[in-house]
């Protein structure tokens, strides 16, 4: 029965963390969009802003992301004026540096009392002892990950106050900002880490990591439609467009004329959920994506889920509970009748 609870308790504490984050950036994707650039982009430049001359491997190290991904986003911003490279005695490595204008881009994206920033959403929420907590809790994570370097990159984004502007907040409120700043870094640092270690795995399931996703959220939800699921799942319609057409092809779902103009009703299939389960017993029950989790006790999982549950709901993530139940159900119903 202990097992069980341990299991439940690592299954919602990932799926709380994760949608809570997820409701976050999406937010603050939204906002920094309406500026001229993506949030991703503005990543960048935070970090070169905080390490002048750094490289394309700090960044994507830093960023949590492919080299690929910020070799693109490096285009982006150089086409932009918005950074610029400087040659090093190696001439296929180079140094990158922020330009002014990729300065004034950090500055009207400053979030303050004015923005409808859902960070702010966050303030009153918890005390300092419990913000002190989550906080402990996913630093050591992020210790075990080995990725202690992210703790200086927050350090010095609060101290540069490269996110908020502070001048209209009191000493109290802009220490819990602070705090929250730190949460919603390591929540993200934690999550994109899951994701890459749980990438390699997938490949024996001929599943990517985003069409595992989709095929929980369908199996929770039999039934939904494209657009539900893009509501639930923070992608965008085109995104679950092609999510949806690869799971069809791969037979993992079935599709329903829905009586909605251009709509269809999606079912994840038994081929769809045979895989769910392997992948959860191989690579999710076994720890094997977790192994970052495996010395939080059990009493600690059940208090910080306590916590990351009224998380979500202050951010109106009001399906992650019934989610979690539904996909943990789902999870025992077929350990039962194997």
């Amino acid at each position: 029965m202990e097992q069980n609870e341990y299991l439940f308790n690592i299954h919602s504490l990932y799926n709380l963390a994760r949608y809570a984050f997820l409701k976050i950036e999406s937010n603050y994707s939204r906002m920094v969009e309406t500026t001229g650039i993506t949030l991703p982009q503005l990543r960048v430049l935070w970090i070169i802003k905080v390490y002048p001359g750094t490289s394309l491997s700090d960044i994507a190290r830093i960023g949590c992301w492919t080299s690929p991904t910020v070799s693109n986003m490096i285009k982006i911003l150089i086409n932009k004026k918005l950074i610029f490279k400087e040659e090093t005695i190696n001439k296929k490595v180079y140094k990158f540096q922020i330009s002014e204008s990729g300065i004034w881009f950090i500055d009207i994206n400053k979030q303050d009392k004015e923005k409808k920033f859902y960070l702010f959403d966050l303030i009153g929420l918890f005390s300092h002892s419990e913000l002190d907590f989550i906080n402990d809790i996913f630093t050591k994570i992020i210790i075990k990950e080995n990725k202690e370097f992210i703790f200086d990159y927050i350090e010095k984004i609060n101290e540069m106050n490269l996110k908020i502007d502070f001048k209209d907040f009191d000493i109290d409120t802009i220490n819990i900002i602070k705090k929250t700043i730190n949460l919603y870094n390591l929540l993200r640092t934690f999550i994109l880490t899951v994701k890459s270690n749980h990438r390699e795995p997938l490949k024996e399931f001929n599943v990517t990591y985003p069409q595992l996703r989709a095929l929980w959220i369908i199996a929770a939800f039999p039934g939904i439609t494209s657009s539900e699921l893009s509501e639930i799942s923070f992608w965008s319609p085109s995104t679950v467009h092609v999510i949806v057409k690869n799971l069809n092809s791969k037979r993992f779902i079935h599709k329903e004329k829905a009586l909605i103009k251009n709509a269809h009703y999606l079912d994840i299939s038994e081929l769809g959920e045979n895989l769910i389960i392997e992948d959860y017993k191989k690579n999710q029950k076994t720890l094997l994506i977790f192994q970052e989790l495996k010395d939080i006790s059990l009493q600690e999982l059940i208090d910080l889920n306590g916590l990351l549950e009224r998380m979500n709901n202050i951010l109106g993530n009001y399906k992650t509970q019934e989610y979690i139940k539904k996909t943990f159900a789902i999870i025992k119903d077929r350990s039962l009748k194997n």
